[in-house]
């Protein structure tokens, strides 16, 4: 199943993979750059940035600064990891930031898009990123 996150909200999309990824299916999430999380900029900003401040660098919690480690994690915790079958669905699941060249020609599935018209406020999970100052090795 590849799902399609151009301009589609993260939390259903993360829904929709990690109970396709339970069911058995392999999930592959592609544009995960243009997914968006719905919600005042500076609440989301503010919820991110204290998650990096809590614990410390050597002993976690660890919290992903990438736009694919920010989407996993929300897939993640969608998902009972501590179980075996929790675990096997996890290894189900791949995200990409663009589409691949073995995805492009494939049909994808489309999740929820935003509506265009209506004003809601919004962040793009690359800008997410920017803002929490991933730097691309």
């Amino acid at each position: 199943m590849i799902i399609d996150g151009k301009g589609s909200i993260l939390g259903r999309v993360a829904t929709y993979a990690a109970k396709a990824a339970l069911e058995g299916d392999a999930v592959v999430v592609v544009n995960a750059n243009d997914l968006v999380i719905i919600g005042e900029k500076n609440n989301i900003l503010e919820k991110y940035r204290h998650r990096l401040e809590v614990g410390t660098t050597s002993k976690g919690p660890f919290t992903p600064r990438d736009v694919k480690g920010i989407v996993r994690r929300a897939i993640r915790g969608m998902l009972k990891r501590k179980s075996p079958h929790g675990r096997e669905a996890l290894r189900r699941v791949k995200v990409f930031e663009d589409v691949p060249e073995e995805y492009k020609n494939q049909e994808k599935l489309v999740v929820a898009r935003m509506k265009t018209g209506i004003p809601i406020h919004n962040v793009k999970i690359s800008e997410l990123s920017n803002i929490l100052k991933y730097k691309k090795v």
